[in-house]
């Protein structure tokens, strides 16, 4: 008796492909019709969110002068989808988020500040997978040692949506003392990740902006810290960390820079752990396609 074998045995390895953010070049493209040819049948894609951008701030630079820093962009959102790649359509759009800019500073005058501008969504064949990117912090109201400056760090992104927000809230500033530390204000919160529908994940809010002194550093009302972005206590492996808030290196004053909300990481399709689209950082797409 003869066997007799048709077709190939031999299955293509899997391939991670990146697409990163071109400020020039926003859409792009995939070849999912070339790839069916090769023999992939399932792909597998993360698109984070890019983050906002900080808030404008008074940069005033004499003695005694305060510095007053504009609050921090929310962190991109994050969202996961896997399917077959017979879904899709022949060349599948894609859409990188550029990160937002940040507000205009001020010698003086806080009417002349502006708010920082929200991060752009991620999307692979929008409506898909898609993630909207971090709002941009609040710019300075005011340059007042005794009223909140209302600084306040822009909210973060969401998966499945691609307006900016609709993640985790900012955080919220505080009331200053011209001898310090004055009425603390509120840190970034954390965005949630939830994988019970889909896998979407919520970017970290952003930290509000602080208020120093020049001359002999004075912190009058410290900045607050950014939440982690897309976290769940169960599973590090997308969380982006956000940061605390730092020391201004003009001033001296200790902890009056915000600290950044956290995007996420796409540690699960690219095994790399580095975070993406946190605070004032572009948005990712990565697609990995198999053949199964």
């Amino acid at each position: 008796m003869r066997i007799e074998l048709s077709g190939s045995l031999i299955r293509p390895a899997p391939v991670v492909l990146t697409f990163v953010s071109d400020l020039l070049i926003p859409h792009r493209d995939f070849d999912a019709d070339g790839y069916r040819d090769l023999g992939y049948t399932h792909f597998d894609v993360i698109c984070i969110g890019a983050g906002g951008g900080r808030g404008g701030g008074i940069n005033t630079d004499g003695p005694s002068h305060v510095r007053n820093y504009g609050g921090e962009g929310g962190g991109g959102g994050f969202h996961r989808v896997r399917g077959l790649l017979s879904i899709l359509p022949d060349v599948t759009p894609i859409v990188v988020g550029n990160k937002g800019a940040d507000g205009s500073n001020h010698g003086s005058d806080p009417t002349l500040t502006t708010n920082g501008s929200d991060g752009g969504y991620s999307s692979f064949n929008d409506p898909t997978c898609r993630a909207s990117g971090g709002k941009g912090g609040k710019h300075v109201a005011s340059n007042s040692t005794t009223v909140s400056t209302d600084a306040d760090g822009g909210e973060g992104g969401l998966g499945n949506r691609t307006a900016a927000g609709g993640g985790a809230d900012g955080g919220v500033a505080g009331t200053p003392s011209p001898t310090g530390p004055g009425t603390p204000g509120t840190d970034g919160v954390d965005g949630t990740y939830n994988t019970v529908i889909y896998d979407i994940g919520e970017g970290g809010g952003g930290g509000a902006g602080g208020v120093g002194k020049f001359g002999t550093p004075v912190t009058c009302n410290a900045a607050t810290r950014g939440g982690r972005g897309s976290y769940n206590p169960g599973d590090t492996s997308v969380y982006g960390p956000g940061s605390a808030q730092s020391d201004d290196p003009d001033t001296g004053s200790a902890s009056i820079v915000p600290g950044d909300g956290g995007g996420a990481k796409a540690s699960p399709l690219n095994g790399l752990p580095y975070s993406y689209g946190d605070s004032g950082e572009h948005g990712i797409v990565i697609v990995r396609v198999t053949a199964e």
